[in-house]
């Protein structure tokens, strides 16, 4: 059975991290530890469904098994020590095209193979981030892989540049003896040990705590998730993470995969899936219309923001930049449609007040 789940998720491009059985979560408590302090910031759909982060078993009636799929999306960027030699300022996974409905239909591929192999009937049900389940947590549970100081599950040999999804199942199948990671160790099985690359170089403090996200203090938080005007103390770095930041990723030793052969197959063999390889001149960001907005992002996680999210990014980069037509889009008469750009605009002086 193992033999053919592995030869299936390959067969349709995506990549086999194990089977896990379902139960009551371990690591729960520290979620919902990490809820009460208000880490989460303003995401309060995280505090939603509780009962089903704590007992996965709830998401699909009889399931006793999970099946862990990864989908690489890794591109191949490097970590420069420079924030302005970055040539692409969106995280890597938001220059995918819909990435859930691909994601979706291959592993439902999947599903069709085991329904067809095996005698009695089972319940299946794919998840990729669309339902309340601690998926880091499950995926640490397989033979390979371990949750970083940087909060991420970690692959030894794929590294996290992974979208998780999974395979709920009442069907019984042999499950995988989850590897022997130390948290204070590094080994073949995976660990950071003494590596605090994703503390030290993280620019806002995020991940003080390892092993903890306070979104609070997060540039992906800010530029993605959150609905309301940025701190200026987190403007200088919106040129260089317009869209999310792959920071804390890039620098960790995992990550390296430029230098692994075959290290970004996954990407490669999915290269249709990349829809964004550069950005509109940001006067245009701040000032795109509607039929713009979706013209350009349509379809891409680029539009979690919403298109005022992405002109205030836009615009707070203009304004660090010190972008030559910056009076020109202040002046325009469209930037009086967007209350948040407004807002954003009425902090320049704050944010020149802290650079001086």
């Amino acid at each position: 059975m193992r033999r053919l789940i592995e030869n299936s998720v390959h067969a349709v491009g995506l990549e086999f991290l194990g089977v896990v059985p379902l139960g009551v979560e371990e690591g729960f408590s520290f979620f919902e530890r990490w809820i009460a302090s208000g880490k989460h910031a303003e995401m309060a759909y995280l505090a939603n469904n509780m009962h089903c982060r704590r007992d996965p078993r709830l998401l699909l009636p009889g399931a006793r098994t999970a099946i862990i799929l990864g989908l690489s999306y890794n591109q191949g960027d490097s970590f420069r020590r420079q924030p302005g030699d970055a040539s692409l300022p969106v995280a890597q996974y938001a220059r995918l095209g819909d990435y859930h409905r691909y994601f979706k239909a291959q592993a439902q591929q999947v599903v069709a193979t085991l329904q067809g192999a095996v005698a009695e009937s089972h319940q299946f049900r794919v998840l990729v981030d669309s339902a309340p389940l601690l998926e880091r947590a499950l995926a640490a549970k397989t033979s390979r892989g371990f949750i970083g100081k940087n909060t991420l599950y970690i692959h030894p040999e794929k590294g996290s540049f992974l979208l998780l999804g999974e395979i709920l199942a009442t069907l019984p199948m042999p499950v995988d003896s989850p590897s022997s990671v130390e948290s204070g160790k590094r080994s073949d099985a995976g660990g950071c040990g003494s590596c605090r690359r994703c503390q030290v170089y993280c620019p806002t403090g995020a991940l003080d705590e390892a092993y903890t996200l306070d979104a609070r203090k997060c540039l992906s938080y800010y530029t993605i998730e959150h609905r309301g005007t940025i701190p200026v103390e987190y403007w200088s770095w919106l040129p260089y993470s317009l869209f999310g930041c792959d920071i804390c990723q890039l620098v960790c030793p995992y990550n390296r995969l430029s230098e692994k052969p075959g290290s970004t197959a996954g990407i490669k063999q999915n290269s249709h899936l990349v829809k964004i390889t550069k950005l509109p001149p940001l006067p245009e960001m701040v000032l795109m219309d509607q039929s713009f907005y979706v013209r350009t992002f349509g379809g891409t996680p680029m539009t979690r923001a919403k298109k005022a999210g992405l002109q205030r990014n836009a615009l707070i980069a203009m304004i660090v930049e010190n972008h030559p037509e910056l009076a020109q889009v202040l002046a325009d008469s469209r930037l009086n449609e967007e209350p948040l750009l407004l807002a954003t605009t009425a902090q320049i002086s704050e944010y020149r007040a802290l650079k001086s």
